[in-house]
C-alpha cells in the first residue's frame, strides 16, 4: 500500500507544476470570473501571451477584486499587491515575484500595455491566496477569493499521518488543501506525531481540526466521553507551540443512522439537541478562539426543530461557527445535484451570517452511484467542482469544498485517475 501511495504521490507532483492556460488560435475572446462574477474591463482586455500561454490581465482590476490594495512605483517599474494576509511585488519585465518577501517564479513577466500594468493572473491570483480554474470549453478563468477557496478532506484513521505523513502532506499540497479534518485520539499515535505533522501542516498553509463523532453520542451514557474528548484536545493545544495545535473542532454525529430514527424521530432530534448544547457549553468554555463545525446532511433542512416552524439546520447553524453540507452527488446541475441539495442551507447560512462548506463523497454508496463519485475518475469530479464553486461563490456564506475522504479519494487516482 505504502509503495502504492509513493508512486502516486510522484504522479502528482508532475501533476503539481503550475497550470497555464493552453494556447488555442481559435480563442478570440478570453471571460474572467471573480466569484462567480463575470469582470469587465474597461480600458485593456485580457488576452493570452502567445510565449508563455498565460492569461494577463490588468493588476489594478484584478487585485481590487480580490479586495487587495495596489500600489505602483514608477521608478522602479514595480506593482505592488496587498491584502490582509499577503503581499506581491512584481516588476516589469522580470520573470519573478516578491510574495511576503520570498521569491517565486512567475509564469510570464509583468508588462505595459496601453499604459496599463498586465500581470499573469494564476500568479497574482494565487498570491493573493485566491483559487484558479480554466474552464477551456468555455474559454473562461473562473477565480475563486481565499475566503472562498477552502478546500478540505477527511483524515478518519489518524494512525496514517505516523506511518505516511509524508505521503498525505504532498497529496494535500499537491492538491492545494486548505484545511485536514483529523480525527484525534489522546492515546495514539501520540502527542509527538499529532505535533510535528500539524506543525508541517501549519508551514504549508494547511490547518488542522480535531476530528470525532459518533451517531450514538446523542445518548446520555455517551456525554462523558464527549467531555473527556473535548478536554483532551483542550490540554493538548494547552500543552504544545501555538503552530502545533489545532484550530478547530470538527464534529461528525449522525444519529439518523440509528435504528430508532426509524421509528421516533422527534425522540432523535431532542436528543441530537441536547448533545450539540453540550458540545458548544464544553468547547465555548475550554477554548473560544477554537471554532466549532458540524458536518450535517443536506436534507436536514427539510425538517424543523420538534415543537417549532423553524428549520433543524438553521438552529445547527446558529450553534456552530460553520457547517459542512454532506451533498452527496455526483452532478453539480439540475434538480438532483450538488448545488440544488446544498443551496437551502447555503442560503440560510447567508442569513445567519455563517459559513457553509459543500461537501462530496468517493465511498462507495448503498444508496446508488449517484451520491459518490466512488465510479468516476478525479477529473470528472473536478470538473463538477468547478461548476459548483462558479455557481455557489457570489453567496458570503459559501467558503469551500470538502472531499470525503483520504484514503478514498487517493483510490481514484489509482484506479483511473
Amino acid at each position: 500500500m505504502r509503495k502504492a501511495i509513493a508512486c502516486l504521490v510522484s504522479f502528482l507532483i508532475l501533476l503539481s507544476v503550475p497550470m497555464l492556460i493552453p494556447v488555442y488560435s481559435h480563442i478570440t475572446q478570453l471571460d474572467v470570473e471573480v466569484n462567480g462574477e463575470k469582470m469587465d474591463f474597461a480600458d485593456v482586455q485580457p488576452y493570452i501571451d502567445e510565449q508563455t500561454g498565460s492569461a494577463m490581465v490588468p493588476a489594478r482590476e484584478i487585485a481590487e477584486k480580490l479586495g487587495a490594495e495596489v500600489q505602483w512605483d514608477r521608478l522602479l517599474e514595480q506593482v505592488t499587491l496587498r491584502n490582509q494576509y499577503k503581499s506581491a511585488v512584481l516588476t516589469i519585465g522580470r520573470n519573478d515575484a516578491s510574495v511576503n518577501g520570498q521569491m517565486v517564479d512567475l509564469d510570464a513577466p509583468a508588462v505595459i500595455k496601453n499604459d496599463r500594468t498586465m500581470v499573469p493572473l494564476r500568479a497574482v491570483s494565487e498570491s493573493l491566496g485566491a483559487d484558479v480554474d480554466w474552464m477551456r470549453e468555455r474559454n473562461l478563468v473562473l477565480v475563486t477569493s481565499s475566503d472562498k477557496a477552502q478546500r478540505a478532506t477527511w483524515i478518519w484513521d489518524s494512525k496514517m499521518i505516523e506511518t505516511d505523513g509524508d505521503g498525505i502532506l504532498q497529496f494535500a499540497a499537491n492538491q492545494k488543501l486548505t484545511a485536514l479534518y483529523l480525527r484525534y485520539e489522546k492515546t495514539y499515535p501520540g502527542q509527538d506525531v499529532y505535533r510535528n505533522f500539524i506543525r508541517r501542516a501549519n508551514d504549508l498553509g494547511i490547518k488542522v481540526e480535531a476530528l470525532a463523532g459518533k451517531s450514538n453520542w446523542i445518548y446520555a451514557d455517551n456525554h462523558p466521553y464527549i467531555r473527556q474528548w473535548i478536554a483532551a484536545v483542550t490540554q493538548y493545544n494547552a500543552s504544545v507551540d501555538a503552530q502545533e495545535r489545532f484550530q478547530g473542532y470538527h464534529f461528525d454525529i449522525e444519529p439518523y443512522t440509528l435504528d430508532i430514527w426509524k421509528t421516533n424521530q422527534t425522540w432523535v432530534l431532542e436528543r441530537w439537541m441536547d448533545t450539540i448544547r453540550l458540545i458548544e457549553r464544553e468547547v465555548r468554555s475550554a477554548d473560544r478562539s477554537m471554532t466549532m463545525a458540524f458536518d450535517i446532511p443536506f436534507w436536514i433542512n427539510s425538517y424543523l426543530v420538534p415543537g417549532t416552524s423553524y428549520s433543524f439546520s438553521a438552529w445547527l447553524l446558529e450553534k456552530a461557527d460553520c457547517v459542512v453540507i454532506m451533498a452527496y452527488r455526483n452532478n453539480a446541475l439540475g434538480g438532483n445535484g450538488i448545488i440544488a441539495k446544498a443551496k437551502p442551507i447555503i442560503l440560510e447560512a447567508a442569513t445567519l451570517k455563517k459559513q457553509a462548506v459543500v461537501a462530496v463523497d468517493t465511498l462507495p454508496s448503498k444508496e446508488g452511484d449517484h451520491t459518490t463519485f466512488y465510479a468516476l475518475n478525479p477529473m470528472n469530479m473536478e470538473a463538477e467542482l468547478q461548476v459548483v464553486k462558479e455557481k455557489l461563490s457570489p453567496y458570503p456564506s459559501y467558503s469551500g469544498i470538502a472531499i470525503h475522504d483520504y484514503v478514498r479519494w487517493i483510490e481514484l487516482f489509482q484506479k483511473g485517475g
